[in-house]
C-alpha cells in the first residue's frame, strides 16, 4: 500500500511538472505573438478562472492555493475504472496567475504508460513479496533463537531428580529464564526436603513407636495370662480401662503398620504368596469383633472359598482397615460383609449418628483415607459410596491392568 501511494504521488508530480511547462510555453507564445496560445500540448492555459472550459468549471471550484494539483475522475459505472480524468492547477509564472487544466482519456495514454505501469506494478509486487519473505525469515530465526532456551529449560525441568537438585542450573542465555530455573529448583528443593523429613519421621516411627506399642501389647497379653492363671477378674471399672488400653494399642499398631506400608517406595518388592481370602476375612472379623462390644449391632458375613496369589500382608492391612472402620463407626444397626471371588463389599447401616467425641473414637475417617491411598498405590480397584445411613465400600484385589487384560 505504501509503494502504491508513492507511485501515484510520482505520477502526480510528473503531471504537475508538465502543466507548469505548459504555462511557461503559454507565456512564451504570448510573447511570440501566437494566435492561439491558450491550448498548449492539449493543456488549456488561461489567466482567469472564467476563461476555463465549462467542463472544468463544472467539476472544480476555483482553486485558492498555488501549486496544488486537483483531480476528478468520471466513471461509466460505480466500481469500474474511470474513462475520463480531469486535472487542474493554479500557478504563478513571472508574477502572473495562470490556470492550467487537462482532460485525459484512455485513448490519450501512450502505450508506454501502460507498459511502465505494469512494470512498476510487477516491481512493487516483487519487492513486497521479497520484503514479506525476509520478514518471515527474520521472525522465524528470532522465534527459533528465543525458543531454544525455553526448550532447554523445559528439558532440564523434566530431567530434574532429587539427586540433581544440588547441582547449579545451566545457563539459559536470558536472565529471566535463569531466574525461573532458580525458582523451579528452589521450589522442588523445598518439596524434596519436606518429603525427606516425612520419610525420616516414618523411618523413626518404625523404630521409636513400634517399641512402646510392642511393650503395651506384651503387657496386655501378660495381664490376660495372669487373669487366666489366677482365675480372677478385675473390677468392672478396671476391666473397662484395661479393655480400652487393649483396643487403643491394637489401633495404634495397625495405624503404624499402615503408614509404614504407605511410605514404601517400591510395591513390586511386596512378597506375594497364596492365601485364602475367605479365611482372612473370617479371622479379621473375629479379631475386630471387640469394637462392637456393648453395641446393638448385628453382623452378616457371606464368604466363598477363594485362593489368591497376592500380598497377604497388604490385603490384611487394607481389609482390616475397612472392617475396623465399619465396626468402629456403627453404633446401632447392621454391618454386612460379602465376598465373591476377589471382590469384597462392606456396608454399614447405622441408625445413630457417629459419636466422634466418645471415648471409643480412634480417628474417624482415617481408615478410609489410608485405604484409598494404599489401593491407589497397589492399583487395586476401590470404591467408596456414601449413603444416608452409612458407607458402602467395594474392594477388588486385582490390579486394574490385570482386570483389563481379563
Amino acid at each position: 500500500m505504501l509503494s502504491i501511494h508513492f507511485f501515484f504521488r510520482g505520477m502526480d508530480s510528473i503531471i504537475s511538472a508538465n502543466m507548469e511547462n505548459a504555462a511557461e510555453d503559454y507565456l512564451s507564445g504570448i510573447k511570440e505573438g501566437k494566435a492561439n496560445p491558450g491550448n498548449v500540448d492539449n493543456y488549456t492555459v488561461t489567466q482567469t478562472w472564467e476563461a476555463q472550459t465549462e467542463q472544468i468549471k463544472t467539476y472544480f471550484k476555483e482553486p485558492k492555493r498555488f501549486g496544488e494539483l486537483h483531480k476528478q475522475r468520471k466513471q461509466a459505472e460505480p466500481g469500474k475504472r474511470p474513462y475520463l480524468m480531469y486535472f487542474l492547477i493554479k500557478l504563478r509564472v513571472e508574477g502572473q496567475t495562470y490556470f492550467v487544466s487537462r482532460a485525459f482519456t484512455r485513448a490519450d495514454a501512450s502505450p508506454l504508460v501502460g507498459q511502465n505501469a505494469r512494470q512498476s506494478r510487477q516491481l512493487i509486487i516483487s519487492l513486497s513479496m521479497g520484503i514479506t519473505l525476509l520478514l518471515a525469515l527474520v521472525t522465524w530465526l528470532l522465534m527459533k533463537r528465543l525458543s531454544q532456551p525455553v526448550s532447554k529449560l523445559t528439558k532440564w525441568t523434566h530431567e530434574l531428580r532429587p539427586e540433581t537438585l544440588k547441582q547449579s542450573p545451566p545457563d539459559f542465555a536470558y536472565p529471566e529464564l535463569n531466574e525461573m530455573a532458580e525458582l523451579i529448583k528452589g521450589s522442588l528443593s523445598s518439596v524434596n526436603e519436606s518429603m525427606e523429613r516425612e520419610q525420616k519421621f516414618l523411618r523413626f516411627t518404625s523404630h521409636e513407636l513400634r517399641t512402646p506399642i510392642s511393650v503395651i501389647r506384651n503387657n496386655v497379653e501378660l495381664m490376660h495370662k495372669i487373669q487366666q492363671k489366677q482365675s480372677s477378674a478385675l473390677p468392672d471399672k478396671q476391666q473397662e480401662i484395661f479393655e480400652r488400653i487393649e483396643r487403643a494399642s491394637l489401633t495404634m499398631q495397625n495405624l503404624c503398620e499402615t503408614l509404614l506400608w504407605l511410605n514404601r517406595d517400591e510395591t513390586d518388592s511386596l512378597v506375594k504368596q497364596h492365601f485364602r481370602l475367605d479365611e482372612l476375612i473370617d479371622n479379621l472379623v473375629d479379631e475386630l469383633r471387640y469394637l462392637l462390644k456393648s453395641k446393638p449391632v448385628t453382623i452378616q458375613v457371606e464368604t466363598q472359598e477363594c485362593e489368591l496369589h497376592e500380598s497377604s500382608v497388604a490385603a490384611r492391612i487394607i481389609i482390616g482397615n475397612l472392617i475396623r472402620n465399619a465396626f468402629q463407626h456403627t453404633w446401632n444397626g447392621h454391618v454386612s460383609i460379602q465376598q465373591h471371588g476377589a471382590q469384597i463389599s462392606i456396608r454399614n447401616h447405622s441408625t445413630q449418628a457417629d459419636k466422634g467425641n466418645s471415648s471409643e473414637d480412634q480417628g474417624f475417617g482415617l481408615g478410609l483415607q489410608l485405604t484409598e491411598q494404599l489401593c491407589r498405590k497397589l492399583q487395586w480397584q476401590y470404591q467408596n459410596q456414601v449413603n444416608s445411613d452409612g458407607h458402602t465400600v467395594t474392594l477388588s484385589i486385582i490390579p486394574a491392568h490385570s482386570a483389563e487384560r481379563e
